[in-house]
């Protein structure tokens, strides 16, 4: 058997769908007009697999038709429903608007046309503002002053040693070979060689003392820092029996030596002293963005003293004392001032390398005025002056100063540094320049030069 479902929408005239009316007994109950209201009516059918036979198709045609009419009553009859009238009373109100945020509508006089202007409008035509009561203080750090922000103040002490080292001294040659051994006051040919120098000194390190005394500000730092290193001499000597010959041009007054000055000598020794003092008035300040660098700009003075002795001596024969005959020596003697003063400006980085220690270094130079002072002088061994010579002038140098630290932060108000330094002094007057072996007329020299230091210092460096 085969089922079969079909639907079929009628309207208050509507007809038999054609597609029905092939069936006779449809067509027998179906052909009226309906008078209801539209539906949608379903119709199960059934038939045999065998149409063939008329009895089962005569019966199932009836079937058909009883069921057909059973569900076109159940379905079809009913009555018009109308639609639900208004209740009485009147009538509802408008949905109100929601709760506003702002103004509704643009403030009194700001444009045309109800308040508005076309846009789009420049700064100038922009709507004011909230008036000046709302803003900040000029003073104020923040919005949130509950808590105001309150700027850091101490005051730090810094104290501790430093150490510095000449680089090199003058190679200026100060004895020369001269064949034989015999002291007959045999001149120095022009091709003999040096076998004394004056760079045979070694120079020692020169320890002293280091300061700062300083304000912190927040960020901003005002100090005075300084440091003075004492004078030391260095030295260096040569006994050679008549094969030390000083290249002295002529015999002044009141030296005759033997056999003519510094020619064919003895003993030759050689020395120089070196002190020096620094002063500095600082200010610093910590960027805010990049808070591992200082600027530092300031205010520099600078002392610098050489002093250079040249002794010889002409005769080893000693008298009825063991003492050296005194007419037969010399003191060649030279020092020099630097005092030097100008602005300075450096720079300093700090970063933490660990906990608790951190690396800075530093790099500083300063423009300087150098008022300069040189003296020279030459005596006999019993103290008798034969020259003196003296010139002060006024030039231009420059100094340049490093520093590699490593810092241990043992409490919060105290740390150690440790660092190496290095100085460098261009444009200063120089002791060894000044000896001139034209001891008959001794010229100043008033040439400039440079002059490297570098070594190590320690400090201790307590906030308050």
């Amino acid at each position: 058997m085969v089922l079969h479902l079909a639907g079929q929408s009628y309207g208050s005239f509507g007809t038999v769908d054609p597609g029905w009316q092939k069936d006779p007994v449809l067509t027998n109950y179906c052909s009226a007009t309906p008078v209801w209201p539209m539906r949608t009516m379903w119709i199960w059918r059934v038939e045999p697999q065998s149409a063939q036979s008329w009895y089962g198709g005569e019966v199932m045609r009836q079937w058909r038709a009883w069921a057909a009419m059973t569900v076109i009553g159940l379905l079809g009859h009913g009555s018009s429903v109308g639609a639900q009238s208004l209740p009485a009373g009147a009538p509802p109100g408008m949905i109100p608007e929601p709760v506003p945020s702002g103004p509704a509508y643009p403030p009194p006089g700001y444009g045309g046309g109800g308040g508005l202007v076309p846009g789009p409008i420049s700064p100038y035509a922009a709507p004011p503002g909230p008036d000046g009561g709302v803003s900040l203080p000029a003073n104020s750090p923040g919005a949130f002053i509950e808590n105001p922000y309150e700027q850091e103040k101490r005051i730090f002490v810094h104290i501790g040693a430093l150490g510095l080292q000449l680089g090199s001294v003058s190679p200026l040659p100060l004895s020369y070979n001269v064949p034989g051994n015999v002291d007959n006051g045999t001149p120095i040919p022009y091709d003999a060689t040096p076998n004394y120098s004056y760079n045979v000194i070694s120079p020692n390190m020169n320890w002293g003392v280091i300061g700062t005394l300083g304000c912190l500000i927040d960020n901003q730092q005002f100090e005075v820092t300084g440091f003075y290193l004492p004078e030391k001499t260095s030295s260096a000597s040569i006994t050679s029996a008549g094969q030390l010959n000083v290249p002295y041009i002529g015999v002044p007054l009141g030296l005759s030596g033997n056999n003519g000055v510094g020619l064919q000598a003895d003993t030759i020794s050689i020395s120089q002293s070196v002190a020096m003092g620094n002063l500095e008035g600082n200010y610093r300040m910590t960027g805010l963005a990049h808070r591992e660098f200082d600027l530092i700009l300031g205010v520099r003075y600078f002392d610098y003293q050489q002093g250079t002795t040249f002794f010889t001596d002409d005769g080893s024969v000693l008298n009825n004392l063991g003492q050296a005959n005194p007419l037969l020596q010399t003191n060649y003697l030279t020092s020099t001032y630097n005092r030097m003063v100008g602005p300075q400006i450096g720079l300093e980085y700090a970063t933490r390398i660990l906990y608790g220690f951190s690396f800075t270094s530093e790099a500083k130079t300063a423009f300087m005025a150098n008022f300069m002072e040189r003296n020279m002088s030459l005596n006999r061994g019993d103290g008798f002056n034969i020259f003196t010579r003296n010139k002060t002038n006024t030039g231009y140098s420059q100094l340049f100063q490093m520093g590699f630290n490593l810092e241990w932060n043992m409490f919060e108000k105290f740390k150690v540094r440790g660092g190496y330094n290095l100085l460098w002094l261009v444009g200063v007057a120089q002791s060894a320049d000044l000896i001139d072996f034209n001891i008959t007329n001794p010229v100043v020299n008033t040439n400039t030069s440079s002059n490297f230091f570098q070594g190590p210092s320690i400090e201790f460096h307590f906030l308050f």
